[in-house]
């Protein structure tokens, strides 16, 4: 399903100090709501609906600022905020583009792609060893495998385990099918992917030395 691009249409938001917990709590709002909540240090949480509760990272100074700027992104998103008077702002503040809607974009290109070959073409970003999608994503789960190595509670070597898991058998099989896709589409023509791109410039050779040593 499509996330929306803005909230206008979208049930508002309140975001309101919880009597019972003494926590800031945020509910409502569609898909893009909950990306702007967790960009802007709230935790999901689902249990029957989605709602989010900031982190405890939060030192409680910080909790109003912290509240006043998730208004300030929700409203520049286009939703209708309720919020405590502490937590309200007539302010706006832009979201930046993120990593996530960065590859939300790639999607989009890939499905607006006009030829096999620019498919291909598309998903380099995505398979390229060392620097791409999944590879970084595979850094990811490692680290995370590393953060609960050095915890030492009880549980968390299996934690540690599990993330070696995901990187090693599950991420590792969706590699090595987009892998295959890749090539699949590229050898499906020899024509440039893009319309107006063409290979690079094969470097030129290297001088030939002469008798002395020197090049020519």
């Amino acid at each position: 399903m499509n996330e929306p691009t803005n909230g206008r249409k979208a049930a508002p938001v309140t975001v309101a100090r919880d009597i019972d917990t003494g926590r800031i709590i945020a509910r409502g709002g569609g898909g893009l709501a909950h990306g702007i909540l967790e960009r802007t240090f709230f935790l999901r949480e689902v249990h029957g609906t989605t709602w989010h509760r900031m982190s405890p990272t939060v030192l409680p100074a910080d909790q109003a600022a912290v509240a006043q700027l998730a208004v300030a992104r929700l409203q520049a998103a286009g939703y209708r905020v309720e919020a405590d008077a502490e937590y309200a702002t007539e302010t706006t503040q832009d979201r930046y583009v993120t990593d996530g809607r960065s590859i939300a974009n790639l999607a989009a290109a890939i499905r607006d792609a006009a030829s096999p070959a620019e498919v291909s073409d598309r998903l380099e970003e995505v398979t390229a060893a060392h620097d791409g999608i999944l590879a970084a994503l595979d850094q990811l789960l490692r680290s995370l495998a590393a953060v609960y190595d050095g915890l030492g509670g009880p549980a968390d070597r299996h934690i540690a385990a599990r993330m070696r898991y995901l990187a090693e058998h599950r991420l590792g099989p969706i590699t090595a099918d987009l892998l295959h896709t890749r090539a699949e589409l590229a050898d499906r023509s020899t024509a440039p992917a893009r319309p107006g791109t063409s290979l690079p410039a094969a470097p030129s050779a290297a001088p030939a030395p002469t008798a002395s040593g020197r090049t020519q």
